[in-house]
C-alpha cells in the first residue's frame, strides 16, 4: 500500500469516526429527550388515574343513591 493509499484510508476512517461520534450524540440527546418525555406521560398517567378513581368512586355514590331512590319510588308507587 502507498502512502498516499494509506493517508486517503486513513483520512475516510478519520471522517467516518468523526460522522459515527455525532451520530452517537445525537442519538443520545435524543434518548435523554424521550425519557423526560417519558417522565412526564407517566406522572401525568398517574393524575389521570388518580383522577378516574375519584370520578368511580362518586359514580357509585351516585348509583347508590339512584338505587336507593328508585326503591323508594317502588314502595310509594306500590301504596
Amino acid at each position: 500500500m502507498s502512502k498516499e493509499t494509506f493517508k486517503d484510508e486513513l483520512e475516510k476512517l478519520k471522517n467516518e469516526n468523526a460522522r459515527l461520534l455525532a451520530a452517537l450524540e445525537d442519538a443520545e440527546y435524543e434518548c435523554e429527550r424521550l425519557e423526560i418525555i417519558n417522565s412526564n406521560l407517566e406522572r401525568q398517567l398517574g393524575e389521570a388515574n388518580r383522577e378516574l378513581e375519584k370520578n368511580i368512586e362518586i359514580l357509585q355514590g351516585f348509583k347508590s343513591d339512584i338505587e336507593g331512590l328508585v326503591s323508594s319510588f317502588e314502595k310509594v308507587k306500590d301504596k
